[in-house]
């Protein structure tokens, strides 16, 4: 063995390999089978080649050489029926099936004069001479391979498919490269005395290996580590022998025979072998599996990381940052499905999709039950395809997202549930409270009451008596007159306190709000005309009327009023009152003040029976106004701030007038 037998013997090496792989998956795929058949003819060629450079005796390399091409004829139409197989082109199903035929009888006519004469020897070793039959097959073997590359050539400009598309380029690339290399071979045949070009197809059938390697284009990734091994580990151990190989010829010349000087090599080799044998396996591991370990893991802790989160965005986050961070990703989207869109677990998308415009090239199916979704992924920063491993490992990660996010749509309805309830408990704890208080408010009143109905009974019939007895138009009259109205009222303010607390129904009718608000002012009139206090009343409700009481009604406004007299004091202010219908017609009422306005604690506050701030004051004011508002199926809101005044804003459901 010489230096001129290393690269078609790596070349048969690598082929070899290919045709293992390919008869493995051979069962499962076609093109596949193929495959193998074409890397076998391709093995026997460049084996052939091999022992020529070894081979001493030309009438043996001459057998050798017939021997191959007996099978080597049929690569005429196995060129063509893989490419078809490939491209899914079935025109060309008779045409290769007619060169098979052809093949067969072209066959026995190999071990003839009339194929191949003889061999010539050059430096490099020996070669095969053509006869005139050859150059038939030489012929048919051309047009094969120009047609197969044509036929490639037009699928890759056709096809839209990435992952089909790069099996294409590479199949170009290398089988289609190797095959027109091997034909510059006929030179050497007619006897130009130069290296075959045709030993180095072990270059382009490497770019193929590398092309498995990096896309698994061919599906064949775990039988190529298998074979890369074995490939490394034959070039180690080769090349120690043909280092021994070529000592012994140094040291012993021709004094001693081929198979001792051989011997003697492989002795040392075998050592050498199995003394680093597991090493080099293990450093092969390192090299090439190294990226591959490392993305599989991260993806299968990045899987079960995002079931423990609680979020659905987080969950969509952590997801982009961390495939941005493996695959070194263009563009990376969750898309949620739009409605009655069709969907694949794994979508490979092409130039006339929209998400293709967007620089996405493939989409994971996210089956969640709330957000059904695609896991849109860009192209890799390596521009390398997404291996059958890593889809599958990301089909994995998309299943485990469609659960962390349904785990996160039922938290987050939990957390609303449970807030919900929450605020019920408040609702009704202070309903609770207020009910107890209300209780106490009833205990007051029915004394309150006891004590003051006889006193005003009395007053209010003496007043009457002397009504009855004066001169209408007298000033006594009117004053006397006031007072009696003043005295009514303070009787249904003890009479209302005590209905509040008791939670009666009293018999309800249409209320005008404009005239209870302005019977409210009367009252108050003696109240605010001494001081600085401007009463603006803006009436825009159309519709002023609601059901209710139009004294107790009248005692809301009273009192709110009174509240802004009382938060001016001495001041200059004005208290604005405006009323309006909603858009569903309910009736607004605001009562607006430039008082001291008030602090949240006081606002939060502000509604509760017997809190005041007032050094005289009992704290029921508010609270009655707040109790006649609810029970005339109002609402009554607060707007204050500290040194910036008070707004109350009623709204109360109107009443329709036939």
């Amino acid at each position: 063995m010489s230096i001129y037998s290393i690269p078609p013997l790596v070349s048969s090496v690598l082929l070899f390999i290919f045709v293992t792989m390919g008869l493995f998956k051979g069962r499962e795929k076609k093109e596949n089978l193929l495959f193998s058949f074409v890397c076998l003819l391709g093995f026997f060629l460049n084996l052939d080649k091999t022992l020529l450079t070894i081979l001493q005796d030309g009438n043996l390399s001459l057998m050798i050489s017939r021997i191959d091409h007996f099978f080597l004829v049929f690569i005429i139409p196995l060129y063509l029926h893989f490419t078809s197989v490939i491209t899914g082109r079935r025109e060309y199903t008779l045409l290769y099936k007619t060169l098979y035929i052809v093949a067969l009888f072209l066959a026995p006519l190999t071990q003839s004069d009339y194929y191949l004469k003889g061999v010539n020897r050059y430096f490099f070793g020996f070669f095969a001479t053509p006869g005139p039959l050859f150059y038939i097959f030489g012929t048919l073997s051309a047009l094969s391979v120009l047609l197969s590359l044509s036929v490639l050539l037009t699928s890759l400009r056709s096809e839209k498919v990435g992952l089909k598309r790069a099996r294409i380029k590479y199949i170009i690339l290398s089988i289609g490269v190797a095959a027109f290399v091997n034909h510059f071979d006929v030179l050497v045949m007619e006897g130009w005395e130069i290296y075959p070009l045709g030993n180095f197809v072990f270059l382009p059938m490497a770019l193929l290996g590398y092309a498995i390697y990096k896309h698994d284009i061919m599906e064949w990734r775990i039988f190529l580590n298998r074979g890369l091994q074995f490939f490394v580990l034959l070039l180690f151990s080769g090349g120690i022998f043909t280092a021994f190989l070529t000592f012994a010829e140094n040291i012993f010349g021709q004094n001693v025979g081929f198979w001792v000087k051989a011997f003697f090599a492989f002795l040392p080799t075998i050592i050498i072998f199995f003394a680093f044998k597991e090493k080099i396996q293990e450093w092969i591991v390192t090299v090439t599996l190294k990226e591959q370990i490392r993305r599989r893991q991260i993806l299968k802790e990045l899987s079960f990381s995002i079931l423990r989160i609680r979020s659905v965005e987080e969950a969509k986050d952590i997801v982009f940052s961390r495939l941005g961070e493996i695959f070194s990703l263009s563009a990376c989207e969750i898309r949620p499905c739009e409605k009655d869109e069709p969907t694949e677990p794994i979508r490979f998308l092409n130039e006339n999709d929209p998400d293709w415009e967007r620089g996405f090239r493939i989409g994971i199916f996210v089956p969640s039950e709330h957000f059904p979704s695609y896991l849109l992924l860009g192209e890799k920063k390596d521009l390398s395809l997404y291996t059958e491993e890593e889809i599958e490992l990301l089909s994995i990660l998309a299943n485990n997202l469609a659960l962390a996010m349904d785990n996160a749509h039922i938290l987050r309805k939990l957390k609303e549930f449970t807030e919900s309830l929450e605020r019920m408990v408040e609702e009704r704890t202070k309903a609770l409270i207020r009910s107890e208080s209300l209780a106490a408010v009833g205990r007051l009143a029915s004394g309150v009451a006891h004590e003051l109905n006889n006193p005003l009974g009395s007053v209010m019939s003496t007043i009457e008596y002397h009504l009855d007895r004066l001169d209408k138009k007298s000033s006594l009259y009117e004053d006397l007159d006031f007072c009696l109205r003043e005295l009514r009222r303070a009787d249904g303010i003890v009479k209302s306190l005590l209905q509040t607390a008791r939670q009666r129904d009293e018999e309800k009718g249409p209320v005008d709000v404009h005239k209870a608000i302005d019977d409210a002012l009367r009252i108050l009139y003696t109240e605010y005309r001494k001081k600085q206090i401007e009463i603006v009343k803006s009436y825009s409700a159309k519709n002023p009327f609601i059901i209710g009481v139009h004294g107790r009604l009248c005692q809301v406004f009273i009192n709110l009023i009174k509240n802004g007299i009382e938060a001016i004091g001495i001041d200059k202010g004005k208290i604005e009152i405006k009323t309006d219908n909603a858009q569903d017609g309910s009736v607004m009422v605001t009562v607006e003040d430039t008082g001291s306005g008030m602090d949240e604690e006081t606002k939060a506050n502000l509604f509760k029976p017997f809190f005041t701030t007032k050094a005289q004051g009992v704290g029921l004011g508010l609270y009655i106004t707040y109790e006649i508002v609810r029970a005339l199926n109002g609402q009554i809101r607060v707007e204050s701030e500290k040194g910036k005044g008070t707004r109350f804003e009623l709204t109360f459901p109107a009443y329709q007038r036939l």
